[in-house]
């Protein structure tokens, strides 16, 4: 089942030209949940917060909107956020298909995937998105972002797509001049999903994508 006509035409025309860095790995996702049968479980952490900022922060509420709404009747997608404040300014962005829930994401999710299981339902786009990403102090974001997916493990399985975003790539250089640097060693996901990337590598998940967002599926 895949999403109709309308969605790739607003994604084609309007969304993907202003997500600037983002639109090929976005296209991706959306790409990844047509192939996926049935009724579709979207779980964000950190919700759009401004509207109309598709370059900076990306929109992917309101995408996950268009998406659902377009695919069929019963698909939702749930996000989170610590902040009130973007709660409310999320909900003016979207419709009732996205249930916005204020609280502390890795709290809530614990909260979703237990009474998930006990639904016997699954996460087909687990999104996460919700710790400001400082590129020198990078550790507690990245940690945060691998709490939340060990919260939802029990209800992924191996067609989840796990996203992070703000993953710019790692990588250990040096320039004789400001024309040329040497690599040392290969470059790696960084940033928010820096430990996600190495539990995934460890444990056998297969990179979907990683630009500035990052993806796996098979954990």
């Amino acid at each position: 089942m895949h999403a109709n006509g309308n969605f790739w035409e607003y994604f084609n025309t309007e969304a993907g030209p202003r997500l600037a860095h983002r639109e090929t790995t976005f296209r991706a996702i959306f790409q990844h949940l047509d192939t996926l049968p049935g009724r579709l479980n979207i779980v964000e952490t950190g919700c759009a917060r401004v509207a109309g900022n598709w370059a900076g922060d990306g929109q992917s509420t309101v995408l996950f909107d268009r998406y659902v709404c377009a695919r069929d009747q019963d698909s939702a997608c749930i996000s989170v956020d610590l902040s009130a404040q973007s709660v409310a300014q999320c909900q003016s962005l979207v419709s009732e298909r996205v249930r916005l829930v204020q609280d502390d994401s890795v709290h809530f999710l614990s909260q979703l995937a237990a009474r998930m299981q006990q639904d016997r339902e699954k996460v087909d786009l687990l999104y996460l998105d919700s710790y400001d990403l400082d590129m020198v102090y990078w550790m507690p974001s990245a940690m945060h972002h691998l709490k939340e997916l060990a919260a939802m493990m029990r209800c992924i399985d191996q067609h989840t797509l796990v996203v992070v975003d703000d993953c710019p790539w790692n990588a250990n250089t040096t320039s004789a001049d400001a024309q040329s640097a040497q690599w040392f060693g290969s470059p790696s996901i960084g940033g928010k999903g820096r430990l996600i990337a190495e539990f995934a590598q460890a444990c056998g998940a297969k990179l979907a994508f990683a630009h500035y967002q990052a993806g796996w599926t098979g954990f």
